[in-house]
């Protein structure tokens, strides 16, 4: 959700150029956004019942995450309405 002020046309997580207006990110925050939420059910699948707050606080923990999906998963931690 965007807050009064906020630029329509700019990341909600960067702030540079939007490229995907259903989410509102750049291409590197959309695409990681995807992958996020793929992986999210990936894990679901193996893991049972993961919370989403529990799976972005350990997709955080993992060295191998890269920094866009760490980005994301901040993002997705302080606003979790923005999960689909």
């Amino acid at each position: 959700m965007r807050t009064e002020g906020e630029d329509l046309d700019q990341c909600a997580v960067c702030g540079m150029k939007i490229v995907d207006a259903t989410t509102s990110f750049c291409g590197n925050h959309s695409e990681a956004y995807r992958k996020v939420n793929d992986a999210y059910s990936l894990w679901y699948a193996a893991y049972g019942s993961l919370t989403t707050d529990a799976f972005l606080k350990r997709l955080l923990t993992l060295p191998e995450t890269g920094d866009r999906a760490r980005e994301m998963a901040r993002f997705l931690s302080r606003d979790p309405e923005r999960w689909k």
